[in-house]
Order: structure tokens, then sequence, then C-alpha cells
């Protein structure tokens, strides 16, 4: 007893230890323990410390992958600003003088959704020729608030005045002084400003469309012109049948410069206004957004314009959803008496007053114009917009004599119109037969922003030129 008082207990076999709290005795060694300890702590939940490292990690991938998506997009950014400089520099005039007399000529571009006028011309130049010919005079109006576009050939023996050279053949203009003169000739000839010049090379839209894949045309009568197909090898684009099909770029180009016809020159004009057309429609659809890189680096290197690549996407944009039905052309034919084509002046007048009104050019031509709708055939609503006593009356009573259908009479929702308004939902011809029977007032579509039951709808303004001295009375009608 004395031995083992000395020294303190020892373990001996039968002695058992006292449990640590939260171990079992397993009997085994304490290196088997130890391991079970480890073992126990790793499946245990997750300390916060371990949530902090994790999180750690988390924001460094992420800051990572933020900073190579940065990185990117400023790649594609760069790109994107070299590519669309560029581009501008190939649409620009090579001569810079050259420019600074376009942009001069040309008349200040309108605010954003107003009509812009551009003058397209297109060029042709042939094997036996040493210099390029404006073959294709056009002049378009597009309007993206009535989602119309207009255009006008002019034929090019057109007798014209040039400014500061005479009397000559319209398309001289282009040689004696370049696109500049182009502008001011056909500006002083139709009375209208142009905003934007475009010229395209007809040899370099073979590839633009190529690039599309092609255009449909539903082509009027067979073509078999080996001229007209001298651009391509062997002249095999010279032969075209009749009827609906996709033309690549070699047949397209044939069908625009052919004048292999009994009128020469104004069937080529028809089918060139028919080409831009099935272009305008064709080249906005969602399949070749796909191919528009390599169709504008190919439109660039086939034209020259005073506009940006920015503008002429805008300009495309407005068109998207024009459609072919909204396109309306027009030739301005005349009478040849060698060597010009003296123009009918009194087509031109009507054609510019039916472009200027928003009105039908193709009716116009006819002589018939937007008179072609009937008064008695459109309904009204009349509404005074503008606060002044009996404006709304007036209009209506003007309206009922020249035997329009005036349905209703009253005051607008408020009196905050400055100017007389001729609204129409779809009628835009209608809207503009209103408006000229009356002394004031804009064409306007609805968009859905008024509500009335009748083809057109008038909100009389504070424009009105009677009644003004009644400005202060309570509005009646």
């Amino acid at each position: 007893m004395g031995k083992h008082s000395a020294r303190g207990k020892r373990h001996t076999p039968g002695h058992i230890q006292p449990k640590r709290p939260g171990l079992k005795s397993t009997g085994r060694s304490s290196h088997t323990s130890e391991s079970k300890r480890r073992g126990a702590l790793e499946e245990s939940p997750e300390l916060p410390v371990h949530r902090q490292r994790r999180r750690k990690r988390l924001k460094r991938v992420l800051a990572g992958v933020g900073i190579a998506l940065l990185l990117c997009m400023a790649a594609g950014v760069v790109w994107g600003w070299l590519y669309v400089r560029d581009i501008n520099r190939e649409l620009r005039p090579e001569d810079p003088e050259q420019a600074r007399a376009i942009e001069k000529a040309l008349t200040a571009p309108p605010k954003a959704k107003e009509p812009v006028n551009l003058l397209l011309l297109g060029s042709d130049i042939r094997p036996d020729e040493e210099s390029a010919r404006a073959d294709t005079i056009i002049f378009a109006r597009i309007d993206p608030n009535l989602k119309r576009v207009w255009m006008i050939s002019i034929p090019r023996d057109t007798r014209v005045d040039i400014p500061g050279h005479g009397v000559s053949k319209i398309n001289a203009a282009h040689s004696l002084g370049g696109p500049a003169l182009m502008i001011d000739t056909v500006e002083e000839f139709l009375g209208l400003p142009i905003h934007h010049y475009l010229e395209v090379d007809f040899k370099g839209f073979v590839k633009i469309v190529d690039s599309l894949g092609g255009v449909y045309i539903d082509v009027d009568t067979e073509i078999d012109d080996w001229k007209a197909a001298s651009h391509s090898k062997h002249h095999a684009a010279s032969h075209i049948d009749a009827g609906y099909q996709l033309l690549d770029g070699d047949h397209a180009l044939t069908y625009v410069r052919s004048r292999n016809f009994p009128d020469a020159d104004f069937t080529r004009m028809r089918h060139q206004q028919t080409f831009f057309k099935a272009l305008a429609d064709q080249s906005t659809r969602w399949d070749n957004l796909l191919n528009a890189p390599d169709t504008i680096r190919q439109f660039a290197k086939a034209s020259t314009t005073d506009m940006s690549v920015g503008q002429i996407l805008d300009i495309a944009q407005s068109m998207r959803g024009v459609g072919d039905e909204n396109i309306q052309t027009a030739t301005l034919v005349g009478e040849w008496r060698s060597p010009y084509v003296w123009p009918d002046e009194d087509l031109k007048q009507r054609l510019v007053d039916a472009i200027n009104s928003g009105g039908d050019i193709e009716a116009a031509k006819d002589g018939t114009g937007a008179a072609s709708v009937s008064p008695a055939d459109i309904t009204v609503t009349v509404r005074n917009g503008g606060g002044i006593e009996g404006i709304a009356g007036q209009a209506g009573d003007i309206l009922k004599t020249a035997d329009f259908d005036v349905r209703d009479i009253g005051n607008a929702n408020q009196f905050v119109y400055d100017e007389t308004l001729v609204v129409y939902r779809e009628q835009v011809d209608a809207a503009q037969v209103v408006a000229d029977a009356l002394p004031t007032g804009k064409v306007v579509p609805s968009r859905g922003m008024y509500l009335f039951n009748t083809d057109v709808l008038i909100v009389v303004g504070k424009d009105w030129p009677a009644a003004f001295e009644s400005r202060n009375s309570p509005p009646q009608y």
C-alpha cells in the first residue's frame, strides 16, 4: 500500500479511467481517439472563419471575371469605333474640297422624326468610257411618322437650267461640277430642299446584293441584253426570265442597267424603282441583320455620301415597317425632242405638291391626286382644342359646306393646342383633303394617342384665324 501511495495511482488491468466529456471509451489507443476527434470536427457544421474565406475567394473570382468582361467590352468598343471610323472614311468623298462643296450645297438636315429628303445617284462606267455618268437620278423623301417613302425618277436627258452653266441635260451637272452642282440643279428644278446625298457605283452594288443573299424581284418582262451584262464574265448575266425570282448581284445589275426596250430609259427607270423598293423592304428583314457587317462594308466601298454610318442606320431604322405598299414611285416623264426630254411641268408640280402634302404621287401621275377621295365619303369629328369661343363650330360649318360628313362637334379635354391638327388613323389621303378645305391644319397620324370613331379628327388650335377677340370667353360650341 505504501508503494502505491508514494507513486500515485497506476493504470493497471481492470482499472477504468474517467470518461472525457463528449467522448466514448472504446478501449482503443490514444492515437485512434485523436483521429476520431479530428474526424468529428471535420464533420461538424461550417465555422464562421470558413465562410469568410470562401466568400473572399468567391469575390476574387467574380472580380476577375468582371475585369475580364470589362476588358472584352472595352476591346469591342475600340474595335467598333475603329470599324465605324474606317467605314465613315470610305463613305466620304476622297477629295476634301469636293466634300466641303457637297456640304455647302445641301440644306441643313431636319430634326429627328421629321421628313428627310435624299438625292440618290447611280453612276455607271462602261468599258468604252473614261468617266462615270449619273445614269440614275432619284429624289426620295422618307417620312418616319407617316411610315411612307416617295421616289421621283428624273430622266438623265431632262432639259434643265444648270446654275452657272445654262441649259443642258440634267446629268451634265455631274460632269460639270460634281455632286454639289447636281444637288443645286435638282433643288432648283424641283423646288424641294435636299438634306442628304448618296451616290452608288453600279458595279459596286453587285457585292451589296450578294451580301444580302440576293434580292427577290417580280420581273415584268423578259430581258436579253448582252450590253447591259458587260460587267459579268462572258456576259453570263445577260438573260433574265420574266416572273418572280431571286436575282443575284450580276443579274440585278443587268436588271437596272438594261435599256433594251421600246421606250428605253423609261422602262429602265421603272425597273430601278422596283429594285430600290424591293431592296428597301428586304434589307431591313431580321434574317438580313446577320449579314449587316459585310453589307455595310460592301455598301461603303460602292457608295459616296455626306452621311455617316450612324445617320444611314437611323434612316434605315426609320424605314422599318414601311412595307412595299407604302413606298410610292413616279417618273417625271416628258416629250422627247432631241437632244432633250422636255419635262411635263404640270406633272412635276402635281408630284411636288403631293410630296409636300404627304399625299399619293401615284394618283398625282394621273392628275387625280388626293382629290380622288370624295368629301362626302369622309367622316369627321371636330374638337375645340384652343379654348377660343366658337372655333369648333366655325371649322364644322366650313367642312359641312364643302360636303364633308361631320358627325360630331365639341370641346377637347384640354385647351392646350397651339396649332390646328388634322388627325387620321389610316387614310392620310382623306386627311389631306380635309386639311385642304380648312384655313389651317397640320396632318398628323393618330398612333393611338387620339380617340375618335370617324375617318378624321380635327382639333382646332389657337392658330385658328377667327374669333381671337373672344379668347377669354368661356369655350362654347
